[in-house]
């Protein structure tokens, strides 16, 4: 790996306002074929306000990194070298405030902040992801705004700029190729569809309830899966056109939806503190696990799903036994997480 310049970036914008993972929160996956009996976590602690890492699978805490108040999502790159948390600074979607508007860079080998980058003035950064070429995204919840990084280890400004033109753009994901983008617009009820590369083509946005928050894609993604917060439910959508194919509602609130690597979802449900894995073709439910919390957190590692849930720990499920396999505690309000 060439030389990493470590000074921190500083970039602003000036003039008007421009009217963006994860799973998941998106996890660094080891193989599909065997759960990881070993390696590191990453884990962000929002109310900690910190990175932690865990060694797998004893939970024994390894190190923390302070960062700043309530970062949220973490994305690793191409590597498993580096990872990107954003800055979001208030405790949720629904709170006031401009939030924050750093990018930490953290270097998973060695535990410790590699470099800080300013997106000032945009705000209340939620979501970051990659795609296949190794391009970071980075979501400005409070300017709608997908930002994007096209060689992040080096950059000190964003490569390119692409209005959402929502009201309060919270979750994302991106295609494998980086050709199509969608975001999770919560105030406006709308899921926004972007082409991160060629911003004269224009959003197409669907409105599918009152506040639209996780996502996930299929695994030949072609259908996006969206679950309206408030309601419970969920639905499947065309990845092209955004027109429905089908949905169901679940038992009240849920929060998270990821794939695993056989198709099949896994849903967070907040109202009745479990998990549902679902079909992905009907949306059938396949099977429950009652958690006795619930999970705001689905950190997807081969064969093994790390639950961060609202009591301080992460919950260990094996998939192939659909069992908490082990759990292990944590500092304040655990989220996302990558695992190397």
């Amino acid at each position: 790996m060439p030389p990493i310049d470590r000074r921190q970036g500083l970039w602003m914008l000036a003039g008007g306002v421009v009217a963006a993972t994860a799973f998941g929160a998106r996890a660094v996956a080891k193989t599909a074929s065997s759960a990881p009996i070993g390696g590191t976590m990453a884990l962000v602690e929002k109310g900690a306000g910190r990175v932690a890492f865990y060694a797998l699978p004893s939970g024994s805490r390894l190190g923390t990194v302070a960062l700043g108040t309530q970062p949220h999502e973490i994305v690793a790159d191409r590597t498993g070298r580096y990872a990107f948390i954003g800055h979001y600074g208030v405790e949720s979607w629904k709170a006031p405030g401009s939030g924050g508007s750093k990018l930490w860079v953290i270097d998973l080998v060695q535990r410790r902040l590699d470099r800080t980058i300013d997106l000032s003035p945009f705000g209340r950064l939620h979501a970051v992801r990659v795609d296949d070429h190794g391009r970071l995204y980075v979501l400005s919840e409070k300017d709608s705004m997908l930002i994007r990084f096209d060689d992040p280890l080096r950059d000190e400004a964003p490569s390119r700029l692409i209005p959402a033109g929502g009201a309060r753009s919270h979750y994302l994901v991106v295609r494998r190729d980086g050709a199509r983008a969608y975001v999770a617009d919560t105030l406006s009820g709308a899921v926004i569809m972007l082409n991160p590369e060629d911003v004269g083509v224009a959003p197409v946005r669907k409105r599918i309830g009152t506040a639209p928050e996780g996502m996930t894609l299929s695994r030949d993604e072609r259908t996006l899966y969206v679950i309206d917060r408030p309601s419970g439910t969920i639905h499947a959508l065309d990845a092209v056109t955004l027109e429905e194919r089908f949905q169901r509602t679940m038992r009240g609130e849920a929060v998270r939806v990821v794939t695993q690597a056989d198709g099949r979802l896994i849903v967070s449900n907040v109202a009745d503190r479990s998990l549902s894995r679902l079909n992905p073709d009907t949306l059938a439910e396949e099977a429950r696990l009652p958690l006795g919390t619930a999970a705001p957190g689905l950190n997807l590692a081969g064969n093994t799903l790390y639950a961060s849930v609202e009591n301080d720990q992460v919950l260990i499920v094996d998939l192939r036994t659909w069992e908490v396999a082990s759990r292990f505690s944590t500092g304040a309000a655990p989220d996302a997480a990558v695992v190397v």
